[in-house]
């Protein structure tokens, strides 16, 4: 199989044993590089995690990786935009959790409620990539709306922490309560900012 990384063309086996060492010279290439790892592309399909797994179950059949790389400009105003696009799809789904919490919750609304937690979890991972960064201003078009929005991130692991609480009491209605008044509110508010923070219809290569 092929592995092309930048102007470089890496060739390695279709053997397991061969799945180290490429990802050992792929981390490497690209660590040497002022550009950040986004994502791969394996035979036409992209891979956005797992990727390790991905290579494991598919070996013997790859032919041709491509290693997706972006500047951590790029990089960082994908990460707001797939979070807005994420807080968009949320939005409307938490209330109709909310209700079935309030009622009666099946297995189904447990795994959803996994899910967005899951979800919040990776909103505030992604937010401390991008702010610990020092690049804040290159990357966003207002940073004092950069700073409300930390603010909300901050107020979103606060909530979680007591979420957390009342998840192991299975405490039905706080749940409800929760994801009602307070989870679906601050969504609300950070997705405004990221609104406020980010062209959403612009391509990531179109950023200046």
């Amino acid at each position: 199989m092929k592995i092309y990384v930048f102007d470089k063309v890496l060739e390695y086996s279709n053997s397991q044993t061969e799945i180290d060492k490429l990802f050992n010279e792929i981390d490497s290439i690209v660590l040497d590089s002022k550009y950040t790892f986004s994502h791969l592309e394996i035979d036409g399909v992209e891979i956005y995690d797992d990727f390790y797994g991905y290579f494991l179950d598919n070996i013997r059949n790859i032919k041709e990786v491509k290693v997706i790389a972006k500047t951590f400009k790029e990089f960082s105003r994908e990460i707001l935009n797939t979070t807005a696009e994420y807080l968009e799809n949320a939005i409307p789904e938490i209330q109709i959790l909310s209700d079935e919490f309030y009622k009666s919750p099946t297995e189904e609304s447990w795994r959803r409620l996994a899910d967005l937690i899951e979800g919040i979890k990776w909103i505030m991972d992604t937010f401390v990539i991008v702010d610990k960064s020092g690049e804040i201003e290159n990357i966003v078009k207002d940073y004092e709306v950069w700073n409300q929005y930390a603010k909300d991130i901050y107020s979103l692991r606060e909530l979680l922490d007591d979420f957390e609480d009342i998840l192991e009491n299975e405490d039905l209605v706080s749940i409800g309560d929760i994801l009602s008044y307070e989870i679906e509110l601050l969504f609300k508010e950070i997705l405004n900012k990221l609104n406020k923070l980010v062209d959403r219809e612009a391509n990531s290569s179109d950023f200046s």
